[in-house]
């Protein structure tokens, strides 16, 4: 049976173009306008420890990037060494692109946008371009890689062939079909069904199968900035989504927990007003509607989540 790795060009591109470059921080004084250089905020912060105050400076960010040669050689590598832990006879580059219907979704707080201040490698676009150009990577129209890396798993055993999806983005363990996460697994491995939760040793919640996925649609995902609930103002972590989910051995028993939770945080008619400003009025399963779209990766195109149908095949009350 043919095998096909799915790779996130997204994390091969940044990860290659980040390694390439030197960062460091120009720290100027406010008042006597005396410049240091430091490696990172931390260290200048160590330094001027019991001396100044952190706001009487201007800090700027400095990058250096290296040849780019070397980081597309690395990407090459990248790609040749996924292809070799994966026995995969071709490969598949997917890529992000400029539209993503997750940016649209009506939240508090507008997906993903804690990224917004983050500083993005030098040789990005031209790590992207080289991917699109030279290993004729698909770019995503509509929605993120992810989802159609969720779609060539998905896919798979529909067409014969065993696609395994490469990437080290956590989304991907609450998706059905073969994973190979290079920085934690020694090789692919299949996932398939309610899957499992669990807390590692720094209480940090880690899981694979539809038990992910409902984790996710609980307790959200500081990484991509959507928490169930924010609008609550209550507070709910990893801790107590193992609590409320660790215990489930059935579909229902999960998704009627995540609708207890939500409804205790939702009794009734919610209004607020989102990230654009626009207020809202919505109730616990419109809200479990728009955090569902978050955290599900589409497997096919119209593979749109709803929360009604769903409490309805599996025979909860609403």
């Amino acid at each position: 049976m043919k095998r096909i790795v799915c790779i996130d060009g997204d994390i091969v591109a940044y990860r290659c173009a980040a390694a390439n470059e030197s960062r460091s921080i120009k720290v100027t004084h406010k008042v006597t306008n005396q410049t240091t250089d430091h490696a990172h905020r931390t260290a200048f912060k160590e330094h001027i420890k019991g001396l100044f105050s952190a706001d009487e400076f201007d800090i700027e960010d400095v990058q250096k990037a290296g040849d780019i040669e070397f980081a597309l050689n690395a990407m090459k590598t990248t790609i040749n060494a996924l292809c070799n832990s994966c026995e995969a006879d071709e490969y598949e580059i997917y890529l992000s692109g400029k539209t993503n219907f997750r940016d649209n979704l009506p939240l508090p707080s507008k997906y993903k946008s804690n990224r917004a201040e983050t500083i993005r490698p030098l040789q990005l676009k031209e790590c992207r371009e080289y991917l699109t150009d030279h290993h004729n990577a698909y770019l995503s129209d509509g929605q993120e890689a992810d989802d159609d890396l969720a779609q060539r798993a998905y896919e798979g055993p529909k067409q014969g062939t065993v696609n395994i999806v490469a990437t080290q983005d956590k989304d991907a363990n609450g998706c059905e079909g073969w994973l190979y996460n290079w920085a934690k697994m020694d090789k692919p491995i299949l996932i398939k069904g309610l899957g499992e939760i669990h807390l590692d040793d720094k209480k940090e919640l880690r899981g694979v199968g539809r038990l992910w996925f409902y984790a996710q649609w609980i307790k959200g995902d500081a990484v991509d900035c959507f928490k169930p609930c924010e609008i609550s103002g209550k507070k709910f972590g990893d801790v107590g989504c193992f609590k409320l989910l660790g215990h489930c051995k059935t579909d229902k028993e999960c998704v009627e927990a995540v609708y207890k939770q939500y409804l205790t945080w939702y009794p009734g008619v919610v209004e607020y007003n989102d990230w654009t400003g626009k207020a809202q009025v919505t109730d616990a399963i419109g809200l479990m509607d728009m955090y569902a779209a978050c955290c599900h990766m589409r497997r096919f195109p119209g593979d749109v989540f709803d929360t009604k149908a769903l409490l309805t095949k599996l025979q909860i009350a609403f």
